[in-house]
């Protein structure tokens, strides 16, 4: 299909979000709003590095200046961050005293921005109030979410997630007041991604969409976005990976993105996220969209004689016409490693040591009704065991 990538167009849902080539050019017209309201201050959260390089920050410094915006900038952000993080994050930027918040980056720093949004406007609570005592906030301050990969969806979803170090627990936390008020999807902004970054946010938008399609809540239309949106993976990454400047190929993973942020915001996810939560809670350092890619081959092996006919589906272009639980697995498999990514959980630095504590630990976490309640069968402790014990090494050995 042809589409005028240079175009910029608007999808709304819970977000309004600009979407195309020069979408960070709409960036003033944001600002115009806010100050048409009377919003005037802002508290800027990104990681240390991305929100420079992307070339993000130079797009929008000198806006804020010509718009007369005061801001104060938190940059302690870092990949699968901490309650304690963002509880440093408002504990920076409170006294300020700001009006509305502006996220850029990744997942990381859009879920993370959002808490600061809630937590800003709800004083008095902390970050473990949401996601230890079950505070559900009804108010945030707006959110400009200014998204740098493809593969998050946390620009337009109402999710934000966070690591619980003394529980080995990383959660999300879900409310409408979450959304982000305005999105940017810009694919210029993702030129600079690391080619492993490339390959990873992809498949986690991979995973948003096969988990979206499988769940207890999914639908015809969350099953048509995961056809749609795997399909256009399936033919994109390849491209991206082989020419990184390809703003075509950049613009159609980011659409495959931006769908299966729309999937999950639909029917959440079951059973890789919960299971590689775990994961990066135990090890921060393990990159989100490799853990799931580890775990994605064993948990459709668990699932597929439920939902076979919906993983045929959605997963043909991948599969090539394969059936059976192992076979689609093993081909998923194959299709993984095929960008480069061949590490299992041994390779990242687990063991047959640790299974017990990875169950205890994602067992514990779901035990008040999490989104494992919602896989298309029970997900017992032994079926948790089996899909870490088989995630360890290939499928396809």
């Amino acid at each position: 299909m042809k589409m005028d990538i240079n175009r910029v167009v608007q999808i709304r849902g819970g977000s309004v979000t600009f979407f195309g080539i020069g979408a960070i050019d709409k960036f003033p017209e944001i600002l115009d709003i806010y100050k048409g309201r009377g919003l005037s201050r802002a508290a800027i959260i990104t990681g240390r590095n991305s929100y420079r390089i992307s070339g993000a920050w130079e797009k929008i410094e000198d806006v804020l200046s010509q718009k007369k915006i005061e801001y104060i900038h938190y940059d302690g952000i870092r990949a699968n961050p901490s309650v304690d993080q963002i509880d440093e994050a408002v504990k920076r930027v409170s006294d300020f005293k700001p009006q509305f918040v502006i996220g850029i980056g990744g997942g990381s720093v859009l879920d993370a921005s959002k808490i600061v949004a809630a937590l800003l406007r709800n004083t008095g609570k902390e970050a473990r109030d949401i996601y230890v005592k079950d505070f559900v906030p009804q108010e945030a301050l707006p959110v400009v979410a200014i998204n740098l990969t493809h593969g998050t969806g946390s620009e337009i979803d109402r999710y934000a997630v966070a690591t619980v170090p003394e529980l080995k627990d990383k959660s999300g936390a879900a409310a409408e007041c979450l959304y982000p008020e305005y999105a940017i999807d810009d694919p210029t902004l993702m030129l600079t991604l690391p080619e492993k970054q490339l390959i990873y946010t992809s498949l986690d938008a991979v995973n948003h969409l096969v988990e979206a399609a499988t769940t207890t809540l999914s639908s015809p239309y969350t099953v048509m976005l995961a056809r749609e949106g795997i399909d256009i993976i399936a033919k994109w990454l390849s491209v991206a990976l082989k020419d990184p400047s390809d703003l075509e190929a950049r613009y159609w993973l980011l659409y495959a993105s931006v769908l299966g942020g729309i999937a999950i915001d639909c029917a959440v996810v079951h059973i890789t996220h919960p299971l590689e939560h775990t994961l990066s809670a135990v090890k921060p350092e393990l990159e989100h969209g490799l853990g799931l890619s580890i775990l994605l081959p064993s948990v459709l092996k668990a699932i597929y004689d439920v939902q076979k006919d919906v993983l045929d589906l959605i997963l043909d272009p991948v599969t090539r016409g394969k059936r059976g639980a192992l076979e689609v697995a093993r081909q998923v498999e194959q299709w993984i490693f095929s960008f480069g990514v061949k590490e299992k959980l041994q390779d990242v630095g687990f063991s047959n040591d640790d299974i017990q504590d990875l169950v205890k630990y994602t067992m514990e976490a779901q035990a008040g009704g999490g989104s494992l309640s919602l896989a298309p069968l029970e997900v017992t402790e032994e079926l948790v065991r089996q899909i870490y014990e088989e995630s360890l090494n290939p499928l396809s050995v």
